[in-house]
């Protein structure tokens, strides 16, 4: 199965580079053959179908926000040093307060 999905995918690949060098490499000898050349009608059907109205370009205008960090978060005491309590037998004692 995977090796029929790989030549699959590979005979896509050489249709579309194939394809597209013929689209590039075609030429006619007068403009009459270009109007029933099913390639220039293709490429001149989304010409047609642009009304100068959607040609326009819609401008949006967009504005951010910058939050400043409050001076107060600068203030508060690092807490990553006591976070969590000493293993057990290495912590202070009561014997040891006393």
């Amino acid at each position: 199965m995977r090796a029929l999905a790989k030549f699959a995918a590979l005979l896509c690949l050489l249709l579309t580079v194939w394809t597209a060098l013929a689209v590039v490499a075609h030429h006619h000898t007068n403009g009459a053959e270009s109007q029933t050349c099913p390639i220039c009608v293709v490429a001149r059907a989304p010409a047609a179908i642009v009304t100068s109205d959607a040609a326009q370009p819609v401008l949006v205008r967009l504005s951010t926000v910058r939050v400043e960090p409050s001076p107060l978060h600068h203030r508060l005491p690092v807490f990553a040093l006591s976070g969590r309590a000493p293993p057990a037998g290495q912590g202070p004692t009561v014997a040891s307060v006393l």
